[in-house]
């Protein structure tokens, strides 16, 4: 019974301690700035973006505020679904996702740095860093 009970913890242990790192809704609360645009450039347009260009996107509880210089151009709710990808050489474990729609758009933060992935540049995709103001 105690071998019975040993091994139940360290099972226990193992399929909770292995668990994959995941983005909490919480995590993205709070308004982020673009920063910078890789990719499905126009030309003569910026790929750089200065701080107070109005172009943010603002997440709370779940539900999101896109906005293009100054004005709101989408708002819904989303949610966040584990989905590994590696793409363009970055390695993606989340996936958010906007007002259930179908088009694949992962997510990956990293300090106060949130990017947002919409396929390959190759194919025309484009990656979004964004900034916590």
């Amino acid at each position: 019974m105690k071998n019975l009970r040993v091994l139940t913890l360290v099972l226990a242990t193992l399929f909770f301690g292995c668990e994959k790192a995941k983005i909490q809704p919480e995590s993205l609360e709070g308004k982020w700035e673009l920063r910078h645009i890789l990719g499905v450039q126009v030309a003569d347009s910026p790929s750089d973006f200065e701080k107070g260009n109005g172009n943010t996107i603002e997440f709370s509880g779940n539900e999101f505020h896109i906005t293009e210089n100054g004005t709101v151009i989408s708002k819904g709710t989303y949610v966040i679904v584990e989905e590994s990808a590696e793409i363009d050489g970055t390695e993606y474990k989340n996936r958010i996702v906007f007002d259930n729609a179908d088009q694949k758009i992962f997510i990956k933060l990293s300090n106060n740095k949130l990017l947002i992935c919409r396929g390959s540049i190759a194919s025309d995709g484009s990656t979004a860093t964004y900034e916590k103001i």
